[in-house]
């Protein structure tokens, strides 16, 4: 096909022709960056056994999902055991649909490796999302444990720039007072 109009107007009774994918490259590029973490998503641990997600939302390869505003997503952590430390780590996992197969995508808990000495985070599944079945797991939090406790929460994914951070648009007749790097001046 080699090129794809997204925003163009379809009269009525037309065949949609945007996909996720469409929105996927659109949030990539507005982002500057495929994966992170998007608003102020928290994880907090509940108990030993559950970590609360709140207040934003991931980017996985552009593909947004999100935790909605005054909503939470509780997760089970599977219990530690004494003498041995462990980093699971919190996902967004995305699973490619197609045809008559829907994507899905959700908040997981992928379990790493109980270790006598330093504990690293499970390896996690990488995909480019090509194809019906093809899944990408993006790391977005960490969790410690130790023995059976729950010893810390640390965010595993970059924080994605706010919109206060894209460039700003000045129309005036005098330059602006402090402008960034990108910001556009018109007069």
């Amino acid at each position: 096909m080699g090129q794809k109009a997204i925003t163009i107007y379809t009269p009525d009774g037309t065949a949609a022709h945007i996909s996720a994918e469409d929105d996927a490259f659109i949030h990539r590029c507005l982002l500057g960056a495929a994966s992170g973490i998007m608003g102020s998503l928290a994880c907090v641990k509940v108990d030993d056994n559950t970590v609360r997600l709140s207040g934003g939302g991931v980017s996985n390869r552009g593909y947004v999902l999100w935790i909605p505003d005054g909503e939470t997503l509780e997760l089970t952590v599977d219990s530690g055991t004494a003498g041995y430390s462990r980093i699971d780590t919190v996902a967004a996992v995305f699973t490619k649909g197609g045809g008559e197969v829907a994507d899905t995508h959700t908040f997981a808990v992928v379990k790493g490796t109980p270790v006598t000495g330093t504990p690293s985070a499970p390896a996690l599944t990488s995909s480019a999302l090509l194809s019906t079945g093809h899944v990408n797991q993006t790391a977005v939090f960490y969790v410690r444990i130790t023995g059976s406790e729950i010893t810390s929460v640390s965010r595993a994914a970059a924080q994605l720039p706010a919109a206060s951070s894209a460039p700003k648009v000045f129309v005036q007749q005098a330059q602006p007072s402090s402008p960034s790097v990108g910001d556009l001046w018109l007069w």
